[in-house]
């Protein structure tokens, strides 16, 4: 008499999880650097008027 031991498989949305919570990851990285970017670029587009006060 041997039982048959079943492998359970994981459910869909088990499976889904960790692949949404890495494009997320993914997504949110890139718009920090497309944040980053854009404000150094705004702030060195302003560097020449810092010096004298226009800014």
């Amino acid at each position: 008499m041997s039982k048959k031991v079943q492998k359970q498989e994981p459910s869909r949305g088990s499976m889904l999880i960790p692949v949404f919570a890495a494009a997320a990851l993914i997504i949110s990285a890139a718009v920090y650097i497309v944040f980053k970017l854009t404000q150094q670029t705004a702030s060195l587009k302003w560097a020449d008027y810092d010096e004298c006060g226009w800014s």
